[in-house]
């Protein structure tokens, strides 16, 4: 029975290909999602990985009592946390914001240290989330 888990989220972007990528990683769940977006931005794909990520704990129904999410993007992490106003990507933002609200347990964000090698699920995202915006 989980009681909590951690999710760890990335996005890019590739102005090689022009497309964005997004990666979710929990490695209590071993889950890994990841996916493409075309003519996009990297702001927009961190905030998209988050959507995926609540997403798939809304649709999975586990039973849980706390979910933290774990982000590189400040842009992400402080306007989750109150400190940032939103001001451009308003469609993703009431995504995220109305995917919270639903949620029937707390939602913490955090902010860690991306691209520095020292958190694996940090790694993981990122490598994923490069990936899959390199590809044709």
């Amino acid at each position: 029975l989980l009681m909590k888990i951690n999710i760890f989220t990335d996005g890019a972007y590739s102005p090689k290909t022009e497309k964005g990528g997004w990666a979710v990683y929990c490695p209590e769940l071993r889950l890994r999602m990841c996916g493409a977006v075309k003519d996009t931005t990297n702001n927009r794909m961190e905030l998209l990985s988050a959507i995926k990520a609540l997403e798939f704990v809304d649709n999975t129904h586990l039973h849980l009592t706390e979910l933290s999410i774990y982000s590189d993007s400040k842009y992400l992490v402080e306007t989750m946390n109150g400190h940032y106003q939103q001001k451009t990507n308003l469609d993703l933002w009431d995504q995220l914001d109305n995917l919270v609200k639903n949620m029937l347990l707390p939602v913490k964000f955090y902010h860690i240290k991306g691209h520095t090698g020292e958190n694996n699920g940090n790694n993981v995202a990122d490598i994923l989330a490069n990936l899959v915006s390199q590809k044709l």
